[in-house]
């Protein structure tokens, strides 16, 4: 259990310092798509922020040090992706998108790597739960790229909207989604979860979510937008119970 627990101590501290980064680097952005964010209201200054990334960047890498160089690794790429992401990539359309996205399914593969780094060859395993946050965090970054259009131009930081449009950009996010949905299948099919899972998944996440992504793809309004965004971090929360029901 220590070496679990620790891992995700790292995580969190490594998503906490990407998050704290992203609103140092998007403090302009915010003041036109979230003027409630920290930093625009000046609740935490911009030289503290800075500090406590590097602080809680460090302490994850101490932390990661005392359960294994593999999660080790893991851990200290993550702090350099998430580091690049936002000083390089916000504004490389798709690629920033992806880098977040495979962040997101790096979590569960540093965890399988805590328990047992042979658990990554193992079906199902870690894998499993990686490709499908891969998935449903790149459709969410799509989403929010749509949503936070105007704040982007205005910044001249170009997202894949700005090239192809909102709608087209929601058609990728959709595409992208189905392709989610089929795999979230795959599962079932192999027999691999219980009952539960298959509830939760088809009848709670999947349907539900493309009925939505199709009725804001119709009308990409900025409330809608939103919706959308936390519906699929809702769905998130609610696969990761799927899957410990489902064992």
């Amino acid at each position: 259990m220590a070496p679990v627990l620790l891992t995700s101590v790292a995580v969190f501290l490594v998503c906490a310092a990407g998050n704290m980064l992203n609103d140092v680097v998007d403090l302009a952005i915010d003041r036109i798509n979230r003027p409630r964010r920290t930093l625009v209201r000046g609740a935490v200054s911009v030289p503290r922020a800075k500090l406590l990334v590097v602080a809680f960047n460090t302490l994850a890498i101490v932390v990661s040090l005392l359960v294994s160089w593999q999660v080790l690794i893991v851990v200290t790429l993550s702090a350099i992706a998430l580091f690049v992401y936002n000083i390089r990539l916000k504004g490389v359309p798709l690629v920033g998108n992806f880098v977040v996205a495979i962040l997101g399914g790096l979590t569960f593969v540093v965890g399988g790597m805590a328990v047992d780094p042979r658990l990554l060859s193992v079906l199902p395993g870690p894998a499993v739960p990686a490709i499908f946050a891969v998935l449903f965090h790149l459709v969410r970054e799509i989403i929010k790229d749509v949503e936070d259009v105007e704040g982007d131009r205005r910044a001249d930081v170009k997202t894949i909207p700005q090239f192809v449009g909102p709608v087209a950009a929601l058609t990728i996010a959709i595409g992208l989604f189905v392709v989610l949905v089929l795999l979230t299948l795959v599962p079932i099919y192999y027999d691999w979860f219980s009952r539960a899972y298959e509830i939760l998944t088809v009848y709670v996440i999947d349907l539900p979510l493309l009925a939505l992504l199709i009725v804001v793809w119709g009308n990409p309004t900025k409330r809608l937008l939103r919706v959308g965004s936390m519906a699929l971090k809702t769905g998130m929360i609610v696969g990761l119970f799927a899957m410990v029901l489902g064992r």
